[in-house]
């Protein structure tokens, strides 16, 4: 099992310069190939393979007018090639929708590149407050938790607000399952309470976003002001930068605390399988999805479940949740998902209903009612 820890360093102005030279040097062998593997397509020659690609970067560091690419961390480059050449596979078997590989800007606000961990010489090693990198040495270090498993990879990044992340990929994981508690719960989520429970509790959406939406629309008005490539422009972009930072650390450490929460007291998970790609086309419902942070919720249960050893269970998004009296089980047609009043009675058994926890109390039955009827797979005794 894998797992990554993301810790913030401080490099010197000389390891600064450093990163910031292996962010160039990944970027134009991200082009420098794409361009090449373009012309051969338009000339009619083989497309180039990963392995070709190495082999030429080999040759272009001899090449005159190129020795500056040695000087980069030689795993970021390798790395910058397999990007490329996954880019290209997931355009052509349109996976997730991908677009054609794109060329990278050089004024591209978020920057990140990759180095292998030498396991004989240990390359990449995390203590105290330092962590070792290649082409860095050691490097100031922020460590908030201790490193679990055998260090694969680590990916140097600089966000839109100036700073500097290191992400360490680790293998061999072997998190401790918590405590069981026989508790079941099923989820319905929502915008005003982002999570209903069917034992009647709920939590409320912080709304990050929401909050800071006047600030950060006068942080852009004063961008739009300034003449570019200026240090007043600079200054405002980091900024709004910095807003928008603000706004994103308050939605994910929200998301992770209640996350944990439901993880430590809850066996049994049950969600809505809902298709919030699909939301986030609708103009009056995105920006509240995307603030709510649904997805992300939806993502960190699923592998907080999977490291601790609780069960997580989807149902299918067609399950009218909301319509469904959950004590007769009459469905109530009058119902949508959204713009109906908070509480409903039954037409049938005269059963009032907080319409959130109903649809909870639906969702749990349906993944017990699922579970249930999922045929068990036996092992295959002639193997």
């Amino acid at each position: 099992m894998g797992k990554q820890f993301k810790f913030r360093i401080y490099p010197s102005k000389e390891q600064e310069a450093r990163i910031q030279k292996n962010f160039g040097c990944a970027r134009f062998v991200y082009n420098y190939f794409l361009g090449k593997r373009i012309e051969a397509y338009k000339s009619g020659q083989k497309m180039m393979s990963l392995n070709e690609c190495a082999r030429n970067l080999t040759l272009l560091k001899k090449q005159e007018g190129y020795e500056w690419l040695a000087e980069a961390d030689d795993n970021s480059l390798r790395y910058a090639l397999r990007d490329l050449e996954f880019a290209y596979k997931s355009f052509f078997r349109s996976v997730n929708h991908a677009g054609f590989p794109k060329f990278k800007g050089k004024r591209e606000t978020r920057r990140s590149y990759r180095s292998k961990n030498n396991i004989a010489r240990q390359s990449i090693a995390v203590y105290d407050n330092e962590i070792k990198l290649p082409k860095l040495g050691l490097v100031t270090c922020k460590v908030s938790r201790q490193i679990d498993g055998r260090i694969l990879f680590a990916t140097i990044s600089q966000v839109p607000s100036g700073k500097y992340f290191v992400s360490v990929c680790c293998t061999e994981f072997e998190p401790v399952p918590l405590i069981k508690t026989e508790a079941e719960a099923g989820i319905h989520m929502g915008i005003k309470t982002l999570v209903s429970l069917s034992d009647g509790r709920r939590f409320k959406n912080v709304r990050a976003f929401e909050k800071s939406r006047a600030k950060i629309g006068r942080l852009q008005r004063r961008l739009s002001r300034k003449s570019k490539d200026s240090k007043n422009h600079e200054k405002a972009r980091l900024k709004l930068a910095r807003a928008y930072e603000k706004v994103t650390n308050q939605r994910n450490d929200f998301l992770h605390k209640l996350t944990s929460q439901l993880v430590n007291e809850y066996d049994l998970i049950c969600v809505r399988e809902e298709p919030f790609s699909e939301r986030a086309k609708n103009t009056h419902y995105s920006k509240y999805a995307a603030d709510a942070g649904f997805g992300t919720f939806v993502r960190q249960l699923e592998y907080k479940c999977n490291w601790y050893g609780k069960d997580l269970i989807k149902i299918s998004n067609w399950h009218p949740s909301v319509q469904l009296c959950s004590y007769c089980g009459h469905k109530n047609l009058a119902l949508k998902l959204r713009n109906s009043s908070a509480k409903w009675t039954c037409p049938n058994c005269g059963e009032q209903h907080n319409r959130a926890v109903n649809a909870a109390v639906n969702i749990l039955n349906e993944a017990k009612r699922v579970r249930r009827d999922k045929p068990e797979v036996k092992p295959d005794e002639s193997a």
